[in-house]
């Protein structure tokens, strides 16, 4: 069981996280773990690198757009990431998009990894503030 902090909310660095990505390949983006998407009913394991031999970006993340277009999801004229996206919606940019995906909503901090790593279950309590 664990207590509610901001320190325990960190990621690793190849984590899932669309808040690390561009919107197009290379640049200032991390290099993210593969992911997985499903189609057909059979779960596809996407990388999120390219490979060495690609002949534009080798070793570069693949960023938002390339990542959706992969899993089918590709939709012309949205923007990246919208300044606040509206709760309800579903498609409003590529940013929501991808997070609303099952991979990037299983992703979990770096001490719920450590500890399930380690054969354990986490508890992490709720955080309360004094009225």
């Amino acid at each position: 069981m664990v207590d509610n902090s901001q320190g325990h909310s960190a990621y690793s660095e190849d984590a899932l996280l669309v808040s690390r990505m561009n919107v197009k390949p290379g640049g200032k983006q991390a290099h993210m773990r593969d992911g997985w998407f499903m189609r057909d009913g059979v779960k596809v394991i996407q990388q999120m690198v390219y490979p060495p031999d690609h002949p534009e970006f080798p070793n570069e993340p693949k960023g938002m757009k390339a990542v959706l277009a992969e899993c089918g999801l590709s939709q012309q004229r949205l923007r990246g990431k919208c300044k606040k996206c509206e709760s309800d919606s579903l498609a409003c940019c590529y940013k929501r998009i991808l997070e609303l995906q099952a991979d990037f909503q299983e992703q979990k901090s770096l001490m719920q990894e450590v500890i399930e790593s380690m054969g354990h279950l986490s508890i992490f309590l709720l955080k309360f503030t004094a009225s």
